[in-house]
């Protein structure tokens, strides 16, 4: 019987690897001869995890890939499926940020470095939460002004990370729904000009930060419109 060549064996191997964990979803053919990333600093903010790592340019690796969980998804959780979230080609990189996640969430990420046509097995195991929302606007008032025109006002967030509001109303105990936005921190009022005699008005505020993060609602203002 002929000898299996090197290339071969590399790609059997890399199958039974992954039919061990079959949820586990591999780009390229594993190569368990290349390095790994072992040293990965992460730190989490609302909406976002920057990372930072040791480039590895000196061991002939040509870039990496990020692999992550969704939202909460426990890395001891039977249905933990890892996803390919990005590929950082240049191997002097160092650092990556992964935008747009959800506040208050559990996330697990992976490196495996990456040559050709194959990757690393996975590297550190690195499991971060998101922080949570914001605190609430406080300082909230309402007031009829007319008979069509109710006026809202509050006090600015302090956060210096908040960029702007959003205004959601609620009509007879409706779902809430947005009406206004408004894009500076010290832009503090909305008046609303669609009012109906005999209706039951709620409004609330939400922060908005700049990336993309968001506050608790604040409590809500209730008017009876006259």
């Amino acid at each position: 019987m002929k000898k299996l060549t090197l290339p071969l064996l590399i790609v059997v191997f890399g199958i039974l690897l992954s039919g061990c964990n079959p949820n586990t979803m591999m780009s390229q053919t594993l190569d368990p001869r290349l390095p790994k990333v072992k040293d990965v600093k992460a730190v989490a903010g609302n909406s976002y995890v920057g990372f930072e790592w040791q480039p590895l340019y000196m061991k002939g690796i040509e870039g990496i890939n990020i692999y992550r969980t969704e939202a909460n998804a426990y890395v001891h959780s039977p249905d933990k499926q890892l996803h390919k979230i990005a590929t950082v080609k240049n191997p002097f990189a160092s650092h990556y940020v992964d935008t747009g996640l959800k506040q208050n969430s559990h996330y697990t990420y992976t490196f495996r470095t990456i040559k050709g046509a194959y990757e690393s097995p996975n590297g550190k195991i690195i499991e971060i939460k998101t922080l949570p929302a914001l605190p609430a606007v406080t300082f909230f008032q309402g007031a009829q002004k007319a008979n069509n025109v109710i006026k809202l006002i509050w006090r600015p967030h302090p956060d210096q990370r908040i960029k702007g509001y959003y205004v959601e109303k609620s009509i007879n105990g409706t779902k809430w729904k947005r009406v206004g936005s408004l894009d500076h921190r010290m832009m503090v009022e909305f008046i609303d000009n669609y009012v109906v005699k005999g209706n039951t008005y709620q409004y609330r505020i939400i922060a908005i930060g700049f990336d993309g993060s968001f506050s608790k609602p604040s409590l809500p203002v209730t008017i009876s419109a006259r």
